[in-house]
């Protein structure tokens, strides 16, 4: 059986996930498509990590703590920091906020589901994590039929109710802001 864990280090919610639910559901929302594998590739170069060629690309992930993670989420620095400075919250590190969470805010105009990290820390910290992890699952649920939805879902996959006024946007034109920023930035930054 799958461990999943859907409370991250960085204050993300792991369960409304594009790639997670991707995972879960089998269907390919557009932020999951972005990253496909050439994307990945770049990605990985441009920050410095060695892709992994023989480890087969796939979009499983039961979450930043679950015993699988997506890719690009298994060579998260802050994953990687927090693991090391054995931290259950980037929040509970002394050097927060380092460097790695700061330079994590400058993409949060085209990621948008990044800006409730420090809040959501905050709120782990003052209701404790499984209080957390029950309020966030009930926030991404369709408020007409319950059924879950990711961070930039428009429109319920269930029963069609309009999300756009309760998810983020991830538009074309952010998608190519973040596609040019991989592929044109200089490679081995960190």
């Amino acid at each position: 059986m799958d461990n999943e864990n859907f409370d991250s280090f960085c204050g993300i919610y792991c369960g409304a996930c594009e790639i997670l639910m991707t995972y879960k559901t089998g269907a390919k929302s557009k932020l999951a498509s972005f990253w496909n594998e050439k994307t990945v590739k770049s990605f990985q170069k441009k920050i410095g990590i060695h892709y992994d060629e023989n480890k087969p690309f796939t979009y499983k992930c039961n979450g930043c703590k679950g015993d699988t993670q997506f890719i690009n989420c298994s060579v998260c620095q802050i994953r990687g920091c927090a693991i090391r400075n054995k931290v259950d919250h980037c929040i509970d590190c002394s050097e927060y906020p380092c460097n790695l969470i700061i330079e994590s805010k400058r993409i949060v105009s085209i990621l948008p589901h990044l800006k409730n990290n420090h809040s959501n820390m905050e709120m782990i910290r003052k209701v404790g994590v499984a209080k957390w992890l029950s309020e966030q699952e009930d926030i991404w649920k369709c408020p007409n039929c319950n059924t879950s939805y990711s961070w930039y879902t428009k429109k319920c996959k269930n029963c069609g109710e309009d999300l756009k006024n309760t998810s983020f946007q991830f538009s074309f034109f952010k998608a190519m802001i973040l596609k040019l920023g991989i592929y044109l930035s200089p490679s081995g930054q960190k």
